[in-house]
This record gives structure tokens, sequence and C-alpha cells, in this order.
């Protein structure tokens, strides 16, 4: 289970160093205020048989969610481009949200072949189900050859 923690990928070498350098800058490539300090919210349980891993993505559409398996791990993307317009009277509301947002998870000890997913209601299930450990090897008896010269 202790495997299964999240990457923490550091976007400041993946844009511009002067530019997100910058604390006011930084802010707008920061999306903890919408959907917490790495993009979204991530819960992990465990069972006998699997891990189950509960990945809260309110408003974003299932065509807009990826999950994917490459070199031993998991990877759980989506893209963001929402906005919500209310006028009444006076009064504008208008609020917009895009980008991406992405976490990646190590799968040792995970049968990525059987990776099952869910979305409903916002929230991606995700059951990782467990290795099953090799069945263990008897010994075996190696037959001697040659002449009994003694």
């Amino acid at each position: 289970m202790y495997t299964l923690v999240p990457f923490r990928r550091n976007l400041t070498r993946e844009l511009p160093s002067t530019f997100v350098n910058d604390n006011f800058f930084r802010s707008f490539f920061d999306m903890s205020d919408l959907m917490g300090p790495a993009g979204f919210r991530v819960d992990m349980r465990e069972n006998e048989k699997a891990y189950e891993l509960e990945a809260e993505l309110p408003g974003v559409p299932k065509d807009k969610l990826n999950v994917s398996v490459d070199d031993g791990t998991l990877t759980i993307s989506a893209d963001l481009n929402e906005e919500k317009k209310e006028e009444q009277g006076n009064y504008l509301y208008s609020e917009r949200r895009s980008g991406h947002v992405e976490r990646s998870f190590n799968l040792e000890g995970v049968d990525a072949e059987n990776i099952k997913a869910d979305y409903r209601n916002g929230v991606l299930m995700v059951t990782l189900p467990k290795e099953q450990p090799a069945p263990k090897k008897e010994a075996k008896k190696i037959e001697i050859v040659g002449t009994d010269n003694a």
C-alpha cells in the first residue's frame, strides 16, 4: 500500500522559469483554491484483494477524463473547460475554470492488466487488484552425469 503514493511534480520546471518564479504569476498555475493542492482529492482504501482509489472530479464530464497505465504508473488526468454565467436584473455573475489536472501513482504490487474504473456523480472509482504472489517452486533434484571414478 505504501507504494501507491502520488508522484509530486514541480510545475515550475515545466514552465518558463522567469515567468513562474514570480509569486504573483505562480498563483495562476496553482489550482489549490479550486481543486486542492495536487489538482483533485484522492482517497485510497485497501481490502484483501485490491486497492480502491476514489478521485473527486466534480463537474468534469467523463469524456474529459483520462485514466492510463504506462511503465508501472497509473495516471489520472482531466482537462477542465467550464464557464458559468447568471444574469438577473442589474446583477451579472460569470465564472470560468479551465486547465489540466493530473496525478500519478506507482503500481508496484498491482495487477495492471485488470484495473477497472467507474465514474459516477463526479467521483472516479478505480479498482487496483493486488498481484497474486508467484507460486513457490518446489526443489528440483539435478541428475549428476558422468562416470564413477572413485
